[in-house]
């Protein structure tokens, strides 16, 4: 769905400098053309052909200011060639030279010439950030434009803890790629499950279902980067969680299902990508069970989250998922029928935990859609359709 796939990267002289490199390498790895910029200062920790071995296109430095390419200065050319600019680490003496459109060396210059989206992410220590003068700067920033993409607490380059520590790549990646795709769903609320629920036999002991969480926190990420409003509701995962709008923890099936009931009527299309335990056990032990040759369990279904809130579903776009061994088209839409889906995913074992899935999406007027990709490339499929209709 992404249509634009030049990112301009700025580097400043921070410690943080190095982690450019691994983000150099995701974007790289994604399929986008990438040109850095190094500050004077910069190449005090990074070097020019660091990032020119890991995949970047070109590199251009401070003693490169006034050269001209295919007849425009460097700054209008690359002002030109990005579909989005990146400052990382941006420094507080960076922050502050570009809030007062200082245009002194090749990168502020090259940032006063453009047009588009411009993503910048603080890096410095804790007294640094939070003195009103830095924070003026970046509110100053904001206003007009450009998008902060939020320091974290963690270790700084004095080995004290504090908030000033620049985002890790993967985070900052994430956040190139919703500056870059286009934005069908702006305005819209999507809900997201993820995960497996966890019913308790005794105080350490429970029955689950399978699941890594990482079909529903592709779609999380995909249905924000098309500018949704996203809220995740996640069980048991193995996943980092993505940066969404709002994030609600659940145990139990009864959980999710509380969750789910307490939110739907607040979004516009509901994903139900949980692996929510089918039964649970009728009695509960306090004590931990001492262990036994056999031991039998008298189980019974748990609630069915979508058929518990068919009736509040109104005009809303209700997705379902149904893992299935045997009869894959057929199980999948009597379930889709039986819970007034619009969708639903037919998916199989081998899915599970894997990075990539075979689907067959499924809609209400009986359709098929077949679709085979990593899970981020199967999230985007899902919504398209959705989002098609």
């Amino acid at each position: 769905m992404k249509k634009a796939s030049n990112v301009l990267i700025g580097v400043t002289g921070g410690v943080a400098a190095y982690k450019i490199l691994e983000l150099l390498r995701l974007l790289v790895k994604k399929g986008f053309k990438v040109k850095v910029v190094l500050t004077r200062s910069a190449e005090k920790f990074v070097t020019p052909f660091s990032f020119l071995s890991l995949g970047a296109e070109e590199v251009f430095t401070d003693d490169m200011q006034f050269s001209v390419i295919n007849g425009s200065s460097i700054h209008l050319y690359l002002s030109k060639w990005a579909d989005v600019a990146l400052v990382a680490p941006a420094t507080a003496d960076f922050i502050a030279k570009a809030r007062a459109g200082i245009a002194d060396n090749l990168l502020l210059t090259t940032l006063l010439a453009f047009p588009k989206t411009v993503l910048f992410a603080p890096a410095m220590n804790e007294n640094m950030l939070i003195k009103p003068i830095t924070q003026n700067n970046i509110e100053a920033l904001k206003s007009i434009g450009w998008k902060v993409i939020e320091p974290e607490e963690g270790y700084l380059a004095n080995l004290e803890v504090g908030k000033g520590r620049l985002k890790e790549p993967e985070d900052i990646f994430e956040d190139i790629l919703v500056a870059l795709y286009p934005k069908p769903l702006k305005g819209k609320r999507v809900l997201v499950t993820c995960g497996a629920t966890k019913e308790f036999i005794d105080p350490v002991r429970f029955i689950t279902n399978g699941s890594s969480g990482k079909m529903g926190i592709a779609l999380a990420k995909v249905a924000r980067r098309l500018g949704a409003e996203v809220t995740l509701i996640y069980g048991d995962i193995r996943e980092k969680l993505p940066n969404v709008m709002k994030k609600i923890r659940v145990t139990t099936t009864e959980d999710m299902f509380e969750a789910v009931k307490g939110e739907v009527e607040n979004n516009d299309i509901l994903i139900m990508a949980a692996a929510p335990a089918d039964y649970m056990p009728k009695e509960f032990s306090r004590e931990k069970l001492p262990k036994k040759d056999n031991l039998i369990l008298e189980l019974q279904s748990t609630v069915d989250i979508l058929k518990g809130i068919k009736d509040i579903k109104g005009d809303r776009c209700f997705v379902g998922f149904a893992l299935q061994t045997e009869y894959l088209i057929e199980n999948a839409k009597k379930k889709l029928e039986e819970k007034d889906l619009d969708f639903i995913v037919a998916n199989m074992p081998e899915n599970i935990a894997s990075d990539n899935g075979k689907i067959v999406l499924i809609d209400n007027s009986g359709n098929t859609f077949e679709y085979e990709g990593n899970k981020e490339d199967v999230a985007e499929f899902i919504l398209s359709k959705i989002i098609g209709g």
